[in-house]
This record gives C-alpha cells, structure tokens and sequence, in this order.
C-alpha cells in the first residue's frame, strides 16, 4: 500500500494531530504539590491483639446478643447506608461502562424526494417519493490517552469503597448505641435496687419509731419524720420504674421497632462489676480498621484521581467509530447485493476556549482534594483523641472503684453499729439516718461506675473500630 492512500495518510495524519492539539490546548493550572494525608505506622507488636467482630457476645448476655442482632437486621439508619452503597455501584458501573466500546443497532425509514437539481443528471434521479431504509451496526470507543477514563473509574471505585465503609461504620455505630443503652438499662436496675434496699431500710426505721414512739421514747414529730423518708423513697423508686421503661423505648427505637417491643425487653443479665481487661498494649495502627477513617482515607483517594481526570479534560480527546449495514431506496433493495455500506474513522476533539470552564473545574477538584485530606485528617486526630480518652478514663477508674467498694463496705459497717446503738439507747435517730444516708449513697456511686467501665469499654471498641482481645 502506497503512502499516499488513504490509510497511510491517515497513520501519518493522527500524530501531527495529537502534536498540534497539544500545543493549541489551554493550559492547566499550576495549583501547587498535593498535600499528603497523615499515616499511621505500624506497630511490630499489632499482631498481640486480634479482632473481635463479634465483641457484644463477650459481655455474656444472650438478651444483648438478640437486640443487636435484631437491630442489626432492621434498623433504619442501616437500610440507607446499604441504599447508598447501591448507589456508588451503579455510579462505579456507569463509570467502567466508560472504559468499553459502545456498540449499537440503528434503523431508519423514510420517505424522501431528492432534488433533481443537485449535480446529478435528472435522468438518474429516482423519481417521485421513494423510501429511503438504513440498517447499521454502529461501534465507537474513546481512546483514553490520557487516563480520564481509567481515573473516573478508579475514583468511583474508591467511592464505592467509601460507601462501603460508611455502611460499616453504621452498623458500628448502632451496635455500640444499643450496647451502651442495655449498659444504662442495667444501671437503672442497680438503681432499683438501691432505691429498694433505701424503702426497706427506711420502712423498717419507720416502724421502730412507731414502737419506740408507743414507748414514750421518741416524740411524734420523729415519727412523722420517718414516715416522710419513707414515702420519700418509695416515690424514688417508682420514679426509676418509670425510667426504666423509658429506656426500654429507647432501645427499641435504636432497633427499628416499636415501643411495645421495650416492654418485653428483660432485666439485663450482664454482670456490671464483671473485671474487663483492656490489652497492655493498643497501637495506633489498630486505628486504620475503623470504618469512618477508612471511609475519609479513600474519599481523599478519590478525590486524587478526580484531579487526574480533571487534568485529562485539558488534553485532545480521541475517538473511533465505524459501522457496517445497508442502505437502499425501497425497503426490497435493502438485502440486494451491492446495498452494503461501511465506514471507519477518528475524531479528534480539543478544548482551545472555553472560558475558563476547564481550570475552574480543576480548580474545584484540587479544592475537594484539600478539603478531603483535611476531613481525613481531623477524623484520624478525633480517632487517636477517642483511644487516648477511653483508656486514661479506664486507669483512672480502676481506682475510684476500688476506694468505693471499700467506701460502701466501711458505710454498712457504720449502719449496723449506728442501729444496734440505738436499740441500746447509745446514739439518736440521727444517726441511724446518717449512716442509711451513707449506705444509700456509697451503693448508687459503685453502681454508677461500674455502669461507666462497661461504657468506657463500649467507647473503647467504637475508638477502635471494633471489638478487641488480647492475643
């Protein structure tokens, strides 16, 4: 074949094309270097501690296990973090879709009369109105010189990606709500009990008075003072009661149900003085599970590749398209020998003016990329804070809990001297109140921070991303 034909030129034509676009496109801005996320290195020691995905089961309550399974099933706020993820499919598909040959039929039919004075003698112009019938197969596909393709597609599948962890992060999120408000539910039922022991203590006060009081030993304003405590908490109690239901409610609410299903939710199980352990030792890199740094860190590598398939609008954009089919005048012609038509080619297209839409859309990406570092940047700062918090708090309450058990243990040694003085006439009423006082007191503090070590652990695992154990 002769340079001169057709295909030769052709060969010759496409890079002088591609040389002269380049030099007549506008020009990219120069935005300065990306910056760079912040990374978590990785501990030798990591291996020590092993996941738990299953981390609720540990607290050995098969009601727990139940609401976070039901929850997990049912949830609201899970059912549109899964639609999202269908979402950023489709878009990740759309995106491929880019990077394929497109390959389509298309047919016409028409009616048409043709000029008999356009260059062609009028003794071979058909004559009158004629059909016209077209029949091809068409074929095009971009050819992605410049990786503006492969980057929207790169870009949409760490998107995906992203989706995918914000659906993990949900899922975290909810299973720690519901594990901190059974946590607050078996505090309630501490409380209850206090508030119980409180009425039985203060009815049985009571009902001295009453007899030293028929005795001529106390007056009748004592009584009436021990009469007032007493209602006093039996009001306490009925108002934990309510709170009690109250809390029901809301663990149904966090599991997509209705209230009624609160009211059958029973005493939890979970033992609140149980000894948790926390690993001697917890690394940063543990961090890079967590759903929502997952989901910053590849927003921030989309957000990059979005730059490079801003950057490739700049440059010449190549397609080729061909097709094969028929054409004739009447429909009968059409499968006739010598009907067939076909045709191959490039096009070649490259932005020279635009108004400055392309750098304004380059910047916009750089822009999204800047603010993407940024977001994951505070998310691993907030992550590193919520670690460094969970276990200063857990240090610090090993001690409070051991000065509070022996707190309560001193307190009921001091009621049951205080009421064995005052059968015996060796100490006042007052006492016996300030020692029930004690007692009362010491037991709702212990059980408050036996409730905040189960939720400093639960605050713990949603630092982390997950449940944890040592190795």
């Amino acid at each position: 074949m002769s340079a001169s034909s057709p295909t030769g030129l052709l060969r010759r034509a496409i890079p002088l094309a591609i040389v002269l676009a380049l030099a007549a496109c506008a020009s990219v801005p120069d935005l300065g270097p990306l910056p760079q996320p912040k990374s978590l290195g990785v501990s030798p020691n990591a291996g020590q501690v092993q996941l738990d995905a299953s981390w609720w089961q540990h607290y050995g309550d098969a009601q727990l296990n139940q609401l976070i399974d039901e929850a997990l099933r049912n949830a609201p706020d899970l059912a549109a973090a899964d639609a999202r993820v269908r979402k950023a499919i489709g878009a990740a598909q759309q995106a491929g879709a880019a990077t394929l040959p497109s390959v389509g039929v298309n047919a016409s039919l028409s009616r048409m009369k043709q000029s008999y004075n356009n260059g062609v003698p009028a003794a071979f112009v058909p004559q009158g109105l004629n059909n016209s019938v077209r029949a091809t197969l068409d074929l095009s596909y971009e050819i992605d010189f410049w990786g503006k393709n492969r980057s929207a597609l790169a870009a949409a599948t760490n998107e995906l990606a992203a989706a995918e962890a914000d659906a993990a992060q949900a899922r975290l999120t909810l299973s720690t709500a519901i594990a901190s408000a059974y946590a607050e539910l078996a505090h309630l039922y501490a409380q209850r009990d206090a508030a119980q022991q409180a009425l039985d203590i203060r009815t049985q006060s009571a009902q001295l008075m009453k007899e030293r009081q028929q005795q001529g030993l106390e007056t009748l304003g004592a009584v009436r003072q021990a009469d007032s405590r007493s209602a006093s908490a039996k009001a306490e109690l009925l108002a934990i009661e309510e709170s009690i239901t109250l809390q029901g409610h809301q663990l149904a609410a966090l599991m997509g149900a209705e209230p009624e299903r609160g009211d059958r939710i029973q005493r939890p199980a979970i033992n609140l003085a149980q000894n948790i352990t926390v690993p001697a030792q917890l690394h940063a890199d543990l961090l890079g599970r967590r759903p929502d740094l997952a989901a910053a860190r590849l927003r921030a590598e989309a957000a990059a590749k979005r730059i490079d398939q801003s950057r490739a609008e700049f440059y010449p954009n190549i397609n080729l398209s061909a097709y094969v089919g028929a054409q004739s005048l009447g429909l009968g012609l059409l499968t006739k020998a010598g009907s067939g038509i076909a045709g191959f080619g490039p096009a070649i297209s490259l932005p020279i003016f635009r108004g400055g839409q392309l750098q304004g859309q380059y910047r916009v990406t750089r822009a999204q990329y800047d603010e993407a570092v940024a977001n994951y940047d505070q998310t691993l700062n907030r992550a590193l804070q919520d670690v460094a918090d969970a276990l200063s708090s857990q240090a610090a309450l090993d001690g409070r809990l051991s000065a509070q058990q022996e707190s309560l243990a001193a307190a009921e040694d001091a009621l049951r001297i205080a009421r064995n003085r005052y059968q015996g006439g060796l100490a006042t009423y007052l006492d016996v109140l300030t020692a029930e006082d004690s007692v009362v007191a010491s037991r709702r503090s212990l059980s408050d921070l036996q409730t905040r070590r189960l939720s400093l652990d639960v605050a713990l695992i949603r630092a982390l991303g997950g449940g944890y154990r040592a190795a």
